[in-house]
């Protein structure tokens, strides 16, 4: 019989290939909470029960940056039922892919990689891949569509809290992640205007930049709801 550590990567390794399947298939809008930094807020996460849960490295200009070592302590300690997700701004892919094979189950790539880049990391891990676009015209909506990714993100900008033009993206038929300036607030509104895949909140589940765990309930209850 394989001993644990053995299991234990088969078992990590499992689950990276489900969250890819699942990034690809149907069902009810799915929510991401966004920008975990302390152990409380992983509490509150696990009382929330979002569908995944989203953790920015490599990336110390943002206020909800963690350190490898941050992330390598409160990624386990998330419920074993919300998909954990890195999120980077144009990192090295050796240290992407070595966050998806130690410690999150799927990659959000939030910078100007390309399609080289993708590849490449796909030769590194098996993890689900999320790419998140700049949403500012139709162009840069037709640019999202093309991505081999497997799934999207449209947002305003870089964890910029702010909302994009949503005509801009009424009528795709390709499954997106919508972001930008959402709230527990106005969440509904847009599932109910856009019907994305999924949603992320970050900043609008803040009170004085740290996570407010009864506006990340009230997110999660509210896609659930709309």
């Amino acid at each position: 019989m394989a001993d644990k550590p053995v299991l234990d990567a088969l078992l990590a390794e499992a689950r990276r290939e489900a969250a890819r399947s699942w990034l690809c298939s149907e069902g009810p809008c799915r929510v991401k909470l966004c920008g975990m930094s302390r152990e409380e807020d992983i509490d509150a996460v696990n009382e929330a029960m979002p569908d995944m849960v989203g953790f920015v490295t490599g990336f110390p200009k943002s206020h909800r940056n963690v350190e490898p070592a941050r992330l390598a302590s409160l990624a386990p300690c998330v419920d074993e039922r919300v998909y954990r997700v890195a999120v980077s701004v144009n990192a090295e892919v050796g240290r992407v892919a070595h966050n998806a094979r130690r410690h999150v189950d799927i990659v959000q790539l939030h910078g100007d990689e390309d399609e080289d880049y993708l590849a490449f990391l796909r030769m590194r891990s098996k993890a689900g891949i999320i790419q998140a676009f700049r949403i500012r015209s139709r162009a840069d909506v037709e640019r999202a569509l093309r991505s081999s990714a497997d799934m999207v993100l449209l947002d305003a900008g870089q964890g910029s809290g702010e909302r994009f033009d949503w005509e801009l993206v009424e009528g795709v038929e390709r499954p997106f992640i919508l972001a930008g300036g959402l709230t527990p607030e106005n969440v509904g509104e847009a599932i109910r205007s856009l019907h994305p895949w999924g949603v992320d909140l970050s900043s609008g589940l803040e009170s004085n930049r740290l996570k407010d765990p009864q506006k990340m309930a009230a997110a999660v209850a509210a896609v659930r709801n709309a």
